[in-house]
């Protein structure tokens, strides 16, 4: 990967003035534009809120959402989640299972 495809990747704040200027140049409607920027808060707003409902709280989580093994591993001081076949940091899972849509790598057709 070049140093310029590297650039677009650089962790910066979330600016939705930038994101709401792009959708509204690729829909040419800025009341269009809008209420995508809405809708995309509100959604990230959600995901976060979940997400911070739950870090760690897997006893919650398994509860309220659906049953999973965990454990708490006093050597690290983190919870585990057992998936069966491999052991993961219970934090580390439930970001990557609330932010899903957005991690997941596009599919080749």
């Amino acid at each position: 990967m070049s140093e310029e495809d590297m650039s677009e990747h650089e962790l910066k704040p979330l600016d939705f003035e930038e994101i709401l200027k792009i959708i509204e140049d690729k829909f040419g409607d800025y009341r269009k534009a809008y209420e995508i920027e809405k809708y995309i808060k509100q959604r990230i707003r959600a995901i976060c809120e979940f997400y911070l409902r739950y870090k760690d709280k897997p006893a919650l989580f398994s509860e309220e959402q659906f049953s999973i093994k965990w454990s708490y591993d006093r050597l690290t001081g983190t919870y585990i989640v057992d998936l069966g076949n491999r052991y993961t940091e219970y934090n580390y899972w439930l970001f990557k299972l609330a932010f899903k849509g957005v991690l997941e790598e596009e599919k080749t057709k």
